[in-house]
């Protein structure tokens, strides 16, 4: 009796192990059935490389406030070093707009520029805190700007984008800032960049007072 009772259990095991194994095995099929139908049924485009748009003088470019054009380029690539905080100036651009949208207008009537045309300048730059520590930048790295033309620039009311900025302990971030300018700059020769207070986030200790550096353009 224990003879058949064992061989019925070995035979029934059998038979389950058997049918999962077949389930299995068209689960299986049927998961590679979709992948190959939903990967023939997908366009074959190739992603095309990011590429900044104003990279020579002349060129225009489609942006949420307008239509732009780039009138002065310069690569100055100049760093400025704060203590832990270093600031890398890559490249400097003069642009201008004359075909606003709404969201152009609207912020120039909110710092009281001309809403006829939009003149600003943009700084890509890298910044890098070769610090253990997480530095405090407040409203950015920089404070004012002075053009060679004698507007001096207030970044904290006509930055496009204000707000507070940090840095983690040996980070490095791409930062691009843009001011409003209040008149066409015309053929700059040089930009004064005025930075602010960078401090220790965790003690709020000043690491770096403020510095004035030259850039020729």
């Amino acid at each position: 009796m224990k003879k058949a009772c064992s061989f019925l259990m070995i035979v029934w095991v059998c038979i389950f192990v058997s049918a999962c194994s077949s389930q299995t095995k068209s689960e299986t099929e049927m998961k590679s059935d979709r992948e190959k139908n939903s990967t023939t049924s997908q366009p074959n485009v190739k992603v095309k490389p990011y590429k900044e748009p104003l990279t020579q003088v002349g060129d225009k470019a489609q942006h949420p406030l307008g239509m732009f054009v780039l009138n002065q380029l310069s690569e100055p690539n100049t760093t400025i070093e704060l203590g832990p905080l270093n600031i890398k100036v890559e490249r400097i651009k003069i642009v201008r707009s004359t075909e606003l949208s709404d969201i152009g207008k609207y912020n120039l009537e909110e710092r009281g520029l001309n809403t006829e045309e939009m003149n600003a300048i943009q700084l890509t730059t890298t910044l890098e805190n070769t610090s253990d520590q997480p530095l405090d930048l407040e409203k950015g790295p920089i404070k004012t700007l002075v053009l060679s033309n004698g507007e001096q620039v207030d970044v904290y009311k006509m930055s496009a984008d204000p707000k507070e900025r940090s840095l983690k302990a040996r980070e490095k971030i791409k930062f691009t800032l843009i001011c409003f300018l209040s008149q066409v700059p015309g053929d700059l020769k040089d930009v004064k960049v005025t930075t602010d207070v960078v401090r220790d986030k965790t003690t709020n200790n000043e690491v770096s007072a403020l510095k004035t550096v030259e850039i020729k353009m």
